[in-house]
């Protein structure tokens, strides 16, 4: 008598099956850690371009150039002056990136201007100091607040 080894087909449907199952969960958990590490990565240049505006104001050797930050839905503006002008060449614009936007900037304007000398925020209002952004799929969001020193005060 011969002994058959091997698989039969139902079992390798089953396995097969299994396996690809779980490469499934493991794009999804992927592409959520993805979402959420564009997020991040957003906020913190965020972070570092409202101290580098800051630090330029509070830097300035003729003593009459503030530094502000203009913000729009999927970007924003780094320029140079007490207010923003959409056709001054020196602007600089950052995007967010795919799928982020700004979901809620309270600044007066949408725009942050950084006081020659001191560094503190013209203009500021007491509760008019969030800066939230967010994935527009609703996936992840993360928001900065800011004080009239501006001081991130607080990362959610």
């Amino acid at each position: 008598m011969k002994k058959n080894s091997g698989f039969s087909l139902i079992e390798l449907i089953v396995v097969l099956g299994i396996l690809l199952t779980l490469f499934g969960f493991i794009v999804i958990g992927l592409s959520t850690s993805q979402r959420r590490f564009s997020v991040t990565s957003a906020r913190d240049t965020l972070i570092s371009d409202i101290a580098s505006q800051q630090t330029k104001s509070m830097n300035s050797i003729s003593g009459s150039s503030a530094y502000g930050i203009y913000f729009q839905p999927g970007k924003y503006t780094l320029f140079k002056g007490e207010t923003y002008s959409a056709s001054d060449p020196e602007n600089f614009e950052v995007e967010l990136g795919e799928n982020l936007e700004f979901s809620q900037v309270t600044f007066p304007a949408a725009t942050i201007i950084f006081a020659t000398k001191s560094g503190e925020i013209s203009g500021f209002l007491d509760g008019a100091n969030i800066i939230t952004i967010r994935d527009v799929q609703n996936i992840d969001s993360t928001t900065v607040t800011i004080n009239r020193y501006g001081v991130i005060t607080d990362i959610n």
